[in-house]
């Protein structure tokens, strides 16, 4: 009965510090660096209650956490042979498809929730479920097969509306296109998550959380129950199978034709709230234009802004405005992709829109068509043809988990991810994740990214020691240092929901600040990352 007792009030401590951090505001103030005895404060209190909750961790039992990880069958590395210049007979192939995810679907039926924050509109704190409350548009999957006719391979882009997409289910989805992907000459099956925080619940971190912490160590321990989750079981293979189906339809839909770059400036549309602020301004768009008359266009397009045009944690489902950008283009007489860029504090300035009503769905809605007619308002003239040249590779790499709540989350069977444990008792994981690169012709390329990124790690203008948290100096090479002159895109959220990744020497105090720092797996993710990136750019000789 003590044990019990113990376990409780752990529990409950747990809970007050993961939702007192995640409420905390953060000001401009907190985020200069502080002086060496705050520091000291600082930093004795992020130990104390980081080993707290890692000792809350091992409440929860997860057997299934392995000793090692073996590597997967679903892990596709990417084309063997790299060119540097187009075969003769070279041509642009591209296929598009489009389905919804929440088609004979039932989200109302008390046993789906709304993705985002933890705390929805008018709900009570850990007590009510946050499920939605209604269904104001779509929720979809939109994919883009290209492949630039030289026989190496086809490549995939899929698109969700999506919270979050940890690896475990994008690998679902690639098993169910094993022989398919064989048949088909497919090299790489990318997919990615659009981060809506309206959406039905993909990470299972929106679980009705009270009763997860306190089950899902008895679920773990007997298997006599599934442990509770955020994610619906029914809706996460129903999500696999409408977007395997998807990738099917838009390989057959392959047809050649040519492709064509460009992109606009949309400054006023976004927001950095965090140093440094550094991020890309630009809208992009691979716009491809079959050779057969009179057929559809498929625009691929990227920007970097959370979907957060009715909130951080609404319980309306909407696709936000990535909808009504495609709305627009649809009108447009075109097919619509959009993925997510390097966007880890970028918000959307809906009052750019140019909606005058109060209501804040009825701004994004106007924001988002804003958003769509700066992409079909590119006049041909800033138009660049893209040379029929597609090179792809993947690399996994991993790094060790130092945030103890992403350890009590895998434990707990809340979330899912590609993890090992690096003692016997699982104080200590590693998380397996991949990281990709991509040439579309001669002069552009997009690093694919398994999480959220700070921009500056992909373009540069790190913090000095003068204004970084831990009072020392940037000193990692940028994506785009390591790749040279060639135009940077970044695929965000793509293959992986691994969290923010920080700047290493800008990663503020766990006690003090919410959002970015809770949400890190680790304050080594960023140089993991960019240590892989930088191995596969070298080893790809064209």
């Amino acid at each position: 009965m003590k044990k019990l007792r113990l376990r409780l009030i752990c529990l409950l401590l747990s809970l007050c510090l993961l939702c007192g951090m995640g409420m905390m505001p953060v000001s401009a103030a907190q985020a200069a660096p502080p002086d060496a005895a705050t520091a000291f404060f600082y930093d004795l209190a992020d130990a104390l209650v980081k080993s707290l909750l890692r000792c809350v961790a091992l409440l929860f039992p997860n057997f299934d956490i392995p000793s090692a990880y073996s590597g997967s069958a679903d892990f596709y590395p990417g084309m063997d042979a790299f060119l540097g210049a187009p075969l003769p007979e070279a041509q642009w192939h591209v296929g598009y498809a489009s389905a919804s995810l929440l088609q004979g679907q039932n989200v109302f039926d008390g046993k789906h929730y709304v993705g985002g924050g933890l705390i929805g509109e008018g709900q009570r704190l850990l007590i009510d479920e946050k499920t939605p409350t209604v269904l104001l548009d779509d929720q979809r999957v939109r994919v883009t097969a290209i492949n630039d006719g030289s026989g190496r391979g086809t490549v995939i882009f899929a698109s969700l509306d999506a919270f979050g997409l940890t690896s475990p289910d994008v690998r679902a989805i690639r098993a169910l296109l094993r022989d398919f992907a064989v048949e088909n000459n497919i090299v790489s099956i990318n997919v990615s998550a659009l981060h809506q925080h309206s959406v039905i619940d993909t990470m299972g971190m929106n679980a009705p959380l009270l009763k997860a912490l306190f089950l899902n160590p008895l679920a773990n321990a007997t298997g006599l129950f599934a442990p509770r989750s955020g994610k619906n079981t029914g809706f996460m293979k129903h999500l696999h199978h409408v977007t395997a189906a998807a990738i099917r339809e838009a390989v057959a839909a392959l047809a050649p034709g040519t492709l064509y770059y460009s992109k606009t400036n949309i400054r006023e549309y976004m927001h950095d709230k965090r140093e440094p602020i550094v991020f890309d301004e630009y809208a992009h768009r691979l716009r491809f234009v079959p050779s057969a008359p009179g057929s559809k266009e498929t625009w691929l397009c990227n920007l970097a802004i959370h979907c957060l045009g009715t909130g951080a944690s609404p319980r309306a489902v909407t696709g936000d405005f990535p909808y009504y950008m495609e709305e627009t283009v649809n009108a447009a007489g075109a097919n619509f992709q959009l993925i997510q860029g390097a966007q880890l504090a970028i918000t959307c300035e809906t009052s750019t829109g140019g909606a005058q009503s109060d209501d804040r769905f009825e701004r994004m809605q106007a924001y988002g068509r804003a958003l769509g007619a700066k992409l079909t308002g590119i006049p041909a003239a800033a138009e660049t043809e893209v040379t029929p040249l597609l090179n792809v590779r993947h690399a996994e790499y991993s790094f060790a988990v130092d945030n103890p709540l992403h350890i009590i989350f895998f434990r707990a069977g809340l979330v899912s991810a590609t993890v090992e444990k690096t003692d016997a008792l699982g104080w200590n994981m590693r998380l397996w994740t991949e990281v990709g690169y991509v040439t579309f012709g001669e002069s552009l390329a997009a690093a694919i990214v398994p999480g959220e990124l700070e921009p500056a790690l992909a373009y540069g203008g790190g913090l000095d020691a003068a204004r970084a948290w831990r009072g020392t100096n940037y000193a990692l090479q940028s994506m785009q240092e390591t790749i040279g002159d060639c135009a940077l895109l970044i695929f965000g959220l793509t293959n992986d929901q691994s969290g923010y990744i920080l700047l290493p020497n800008d990663v503020r105090s766990f006690v003090l600040f919410g959002n970015e720092e809770i949400n890190a797996a680790s304050a080594q993710a960023a140089p993991a990352l960019l240590k892989a990136f930088g191995h596969l750019v070298k080893n790809m000789e064209f």
